[in-house]
């Protein structure tokens, strides 16, 4: 057989499979689709926890019957096809994306994914390279462990107040309480601390900025230089919290606060049971916010909070609403 022949064949073979690939497309493309699918998981979970879901929103346009096909990745070997679905999560602090299909005879399928990340508290948890040791000082209060440090003529919390008793989780999933600790308006945060601790007052930071080397000579001034004192260079889940800038040079945590950047919130009103529902977090990664005791004179709905922005090397002084504002909380008592 010739060249110029089997090129011919092959041109043809070619032409015949295009036109088939474009009927098949043509055919996908003039079905309906399904539309509307979602379920509901949490954000994160522990490690080993089952988790139930159940798909909603779609509807058969001709009231037949709907199958739903799951995967989850990237540890799940094999597709379940369910309504209702359970999963385990493995005991892996990594992120998992649950996807969830709808199909039905004569109609495109339609699709819906959440992610969900697997976490742990505690020292062997999924916060690492805070600088915190077993055999640190602590107190522990409703079963958390406060490690604390001798700053100056003060003792500071060296993680974030996470009581129970008032406040939010990051993005309302209790189980990220012990991790970030909570966000707690104002109002909540002058009562939040344990009995023999406090909110620290603008004085008491002064104090804690004097003893790393940056004093002020007046209240609610910059403090500078002092981010890479304040800030620990720790990682979420393996991946760092904190980016190198090298206007706040190598991040040393050498006060031992071990501040992270968990960010803010803006808590929304609150429900008839005390919750905040709307609460939108924002932040994380970037910002430090934390809370004075002090108000702000002539403006009886605001209060002062401290902050650090993770690529400048200065503690700031912002102003918040009392009632809707969101930081956290690290308590202080005088050195015993």
């Amino acid at each position: 057989m010739s060249l110029r022949k089997l090129n011919s064949l092959l041109l043809t073979a070619v032409a015949v499979l295009m036109a088939v690939s474009c009927d098949k497309d043509k055919e996908t493309e003039s079905l309906p689709s399904l539309s509307g699918l979602y379920f509901s998981c949490p954000a994160f979970v522990a490690p080993g926890e089952a988790v139930r879901m159940t798909p909603e929103g779609v509807e058969h346009p001709e009231g037949g019957e709907i199958g739903y096909f799951w995967k989850v990745t990237p540890t799940m070997k094999y597709n379940d096809t369910t309504d209702v679905y359970v999963h385990w999560f493995s005991d892996t602090l990594q992120t998992y994306t649950v996807n969830c299909y709808a199909f039905a005879e004569g109609y495109n399928n339609t699709s819906y994914s959440r992610q969900v990340m697997v976490v742990k508290n505690g020292l062997d948890g999924s916060l690492t390279k805070t600088d915190i040791k077993a055999a640190d000082p602590k107190v522990t209060v409703d079963g958390i462990d406060y490690y604390y440090e001798k700053i100056g003529d003060l003792e500071w919390f060296r993680n974030n107040l996470a009581s129970a008793g008032s406040g939010v989780s990051y993005v309302n999933e209790e189980i990220m309480s012990d991790i970030f600790g909570r966000y707690y308006s104002y109002n909540d945060a002058v009562n939040a601390c344990p009995e023999g601790w406090r909110l620290p007052t603008e004085e008491d930071w002064m104090s804690l900025a004097e003893a790393i080397g940056s004093p002020v000579s007046e209240k609610y001034q910059v403090f500078e230089d002092v981010a890479a004192k304040l800030m620990v260079n720790a990682y979420f889940n393996e991946i760092a919290l904190l980016e190198y800038w090298p206007v706040v040079g190598e991040v040393t945590n050498s006060s031992r606060l071990s501040l992270m950047p968990f960010g803010y919130v803006n808590l929304g009103n609150r429900d008839e049971e005390g919750r905040f529902p709307n609460a939108a977090f924002d932040g994380i990664y970037t910002y430090t916010a934390v809370w004075t005791a002090d108000k702000v004179e002539g403006e009886e709905d605001m209060a002062y909070f401290r902050y650090i922005i993770s690529n400048q090397p200065e503690m700031l002084v912002g102003k918040g609403d009392v009632n809707t504002f969101g930081a956290s909380v690290r308590c202080v008592r005088d050195a015993q």
